[in-house]
């Protein structure tokens, strides 16, 4: 009842579990009755082929039959001895006897022939074969007589006529077929030979294809004109007139909606739902049936069909199961969430205007949440407008007037006590302008106010607000309790503060701390002093806390510019290319500029910028090969920089590329001569005179000289690098021209075959052939 009773309250769990399980639900018996209804369709057409090919085989062995038996009338038929027992109107004895043996060669040679009768119209009389016919005293004779001789039901010629002529019952045991001279229907003014089939002969063919296996598949029949059913089994079913007529009326209509001489009919008949396949005899007189139980050929369908029930009610189960535990699942953090916000609800109302479930009656709540926060925040905003304009424009106020603003808006401001500012600013906020999106500033700038009002507001009453976007400013006051108790706390909350900013979002905050102020109207005072004192985290670097007393020197300071003396030795040291001088002078200057007011440091900072850019630019116009410094960012450093260390290690920097320019003279002559060595060779390397000595002789130097200083600078002679520019030629011209070999190797000035040739592959690898050859192909 406890598990009913959580699940019938949670109605948005409901319909997330109903909204599954119905889809698995509808999934699953969509997907059984499809593939029942496909595969019941699959087996019905290939029952129904199948069915076709059996009555095919038997139509052809019935025809074969018939065939074998039209030959054997016609030879018969053509017998002398037997024409003499059908027309002769005087028969004599001996013609008589001749013709009883002749019928009887013509019994022993054919085993399926029952019987043989000769039919005298002129003596109305019969002359037969079999024992019966001549000992049961004319018995026979009349059955065939009153069977085949009926003026009211002539008999068809050259087909096979099914009788009974041994047997009681009435079953076919025998098939007369009759041979005259004309195509008319037998009767008594027409002399005849009838032929009696065996209906063994005929049967066997049924009873065969009957038969599939080792278990019975159906019935086939042989339906005659009348409707009447021939079949091998005495004790078939649908041998009763009733199913005669249903199948005869099934058969027909089936004839006459297709127009064609086979096909299948599904219908209900007295022992069941059957599948009727039928064809013609193609002799025009039978039609071949084949009726089979359709449960009996469904049986495996209905087993799939079943089994496919039964794993759909598996799955079912299963699909209910994961079903619920995904709904769980999924309704978890639903669950937490209201968990959480549940002691904050209050929506008891009842009836048509309650929420449907637990999420509406959250959404309700939340657009209740709204408007009190849309209430909330426009007085907010008054807040925050009136604490921007005490920092700001304070002197504008009377105190009595700041009094009576913060009592109607219930600043947490103490209106009796002493004030201070404390102003928090962002570290490095350059690289965060440029990096964070305005939607992270704002949300990093919420922070900072709110960590700061938490955590500055457990030991002091304190209002804080953004002011631009690199600082926060907070008022402080003290509690009634604690009026005269000084703001010994404050560093150590600060630093707090800062510490929870950087751990969580990695922001580094320096915060200038203000004197104490005793009148409302002096918070923009203490406001300009608190955010002045940031300034001077030049000194002390990123996360300082200053107050008035940490820089009480620095403002006190006359000192306004790094002394000549350490400016001139800084310059001499650069020319001279001393690094280590020059850093010990750089570092004096920022020893004292240390001392300077915010407003002198940043001043003479970058007048020691200026001072080295314009010793760089001194160095270079005396200097064959210059390099370059660049002047915006000589310019930027006092104001990208935003510690004096920083400023320090940039123009130390600055030092340093200057006075790795500072090499010999005969250093950079020689590079220059060098280089001018390497032109020659690329612009002249198709000179087959080009040598070393030429180009000593070029250059107005020996060549041994030259030789070894080119050897010494790049671990090559000169030939070497000569064979490697025309070797390098050599191979664009091979594979990007259609010159020949001659005419590439005098391009790349070379004379001598077999040199070029060894140079290439030594190189390459390969001849200059194959290397042609490889790169066509590639």
């Amino acid at each position: 009842m406890k598990i009913f009773g959580f699940y019938k309250s949670k109605k948005y769990l409901q319909r997330v579990m109903i909204s599954i399980m119905a889809s698995m639900v509808v999934i699953l018996v969509a997907s059984s009755v499809t593939g029942a209804y496909m595969l019941e369709r699959s087996v019905k057409n290939m029952q129904e082929d199948s069915s076709l090919k059996v009555l095919s085989q038997i139509q052809y062995n019935l025809s074969y039959m018939n065939e074998i038996i039209t030959r054997l009338s016609s030879f018969v038929f053509k017998d002398p001895f037997l024409i003499t027992l059908m027309y002769n109107d005087d028969l004599p004895e001996m013609d008589r006897i001749r013709g009883h043996r002749q019928m009887e060669n013509i019994m022993a040679s054919s085993s399926f022939l029952h019987s043989m009768v000769v039919y005298n119209k002129s003596q109305s009389a019969m002359y037969g074969t079999s024992v019966n016919f001549l000992l049961d005293e004319g018995v026979t004779e009349a059955k065939i007589k009153s069977q085949l001789l009926n003026p009211d039901n002539p008999k068809p010629t050259n087909r096979l006529i099914p009788m009974s002529l041994e047997t009681a019952d009435g079953s076919i045991d025998t098939f007369a077929f009759i041979v005259t001279d004309s195509l008319k229907p037998f009767s008594e003014g027409t002399s005849a030979i009838i032929l009696f089939i065996k209906s063994d002969w005929v049967f066997d063919s049924l009873r065969k294809m009957n038969v599939s296996g080792e278990e019975n598949q159906g019935e086939v029949y042989i339906q005659t004109e009348d409707g009447s059913l021939l079949t091998s089994d005495p004790n078939a079913a649908y041998i009763a007139a009733e199913d005669r007529e249903a199948l005869k009326r099934l058969v027909d209509a089936d004839k006459s909606a297709a127009n064609g001489a086979s096909g299948s009919i599904i219908s209900e008949l007295t022992p069941g739902k059957s599948m009727i396949s039928y064809m013609d005899d193609g002799l025009g007189s039978w039609t071949i049936l084949y009726v089979r139980s359709y449960d009996k050929l469904m049986a495996g369908v209905s087993e799939a069909r079943n089994s496919s029930l039964l794993m759909s009610g598996a799955f079912l189960l299963l699909a209910v199961g994961l079903s619920v535990w995904l709904s769980y699942k999924l309704y978890h953090p639903i669950e937490n969430m209201l968990k959480q916000i549940k002691p904050y609800l209050n929506d008891n109302r009842q009836g048509a205007g309650a929420p449907r479930d637990e999420l509406g009656m959250m959404s309700e709540n939340v657009r209740q949440l709204s408007d009190k926060l849309n209430e909330i925040s426009s007085e907010q905003i008054v807040q925050k407008y009136y604490l921007r304009k005490f920092l700001t424009d304070s002197q504008l106020f009377s105190h009595h007037d700041m009094q009576h603003a913060i009592e109607k808006h219930q600043l947490n401001i103490s209106v009796t006590d002493e004030l201070i500012v404390c102003v928090l600013r962002i570290d490095n906020y350059s690289a965060y302008d440029d990096n964070a999106s305005s939607s992270s500033k704002r949300l990093y700038v919420f922070a900072i106010v709110n960590i700061a009002a938490e955590i500055m507001g457990k030991r002091y009453p304190c209002e804080t607000v953004e002011m631009k976007g690199d600082h926060v400013a907070l008022i402080l006051s003290r509690r009634e309790s604690e009026r005269n108790a000084p703001f010994e706390h404050v560093v150590p909350l600060v630093r707090d503060i800062q510490q929870t900013v950087e751990r969580y979002y990695g922001l580094t905050l320096s915060c200038g701390i203000s004197d104490i102020v005793t009148h409302y109207p002096f918070l923009s005072g203490a406001y300009s002093q608190a955010l002045r004192l940031c300034q001077y985290k030049i000194i002390k670097g990123n996360k300082a806390i200053l107050t008035s007393q940490d820089v009480k020197e620095n403002l006190a300071s006359k000192q306004m510019a790094v002394p000549v003396p350490i400016e001139r030795k800084l310059a001499e040291a650069l020319k001279k290319g001393h690094l280590t001088d020059a850093g010990n002078e750089l570092e004096k200057a920022f020893s004292l500029i240390a001392g300077f007011a915010y407003e002198d440091m940043l001043r003479a900072v970058t007048n020691l910028a200026w001072l080295i850019k314009n010793v760089a630019d001194e160095i270079n116009e005396n200097r064959i090969v210059s390099f370059s410094i660049e002047s915006n960012a000589v310019q930027q450093i006092a104001r990208e920089k935003e510690t004096l260390q920083e400023m320090y290690l940039a123009l130390l920097a600055l030092c340093a590329k200057i006075c790795e320019g500072q090499r010999p003279a005969a250093l950079e002559r020689n590079e220059m001569m060098l280089e001018t060595v390497k032109e020659l060779i690329e612009e002249k390397f198709a000179d087959i005179n080009l040598s070393q000595q030429s180009i000593a002789s070029t250059v107005k130097l020996s060549s041994a000289y030259i030789g070894k200083l080119f050897k010494d600078s790049y671990k090559m002679s000169i030939t070497e690098f000569i064979n490697e520019v025309r070797l390098r030629h050599a191979q664009q011209l091979l594979e990007q021209d259609n010159y020949t070999i001659a005419e590439i190797m005098e391009r790349c000035g070379y004379a001598n075959q077999s040199y070029f040739f060894r140079l290439f592959k030594g190189k390459v690898g390969s001849t200059p052939k194959e290397y042609r050859m490889k790169k066509s192909i590639s």
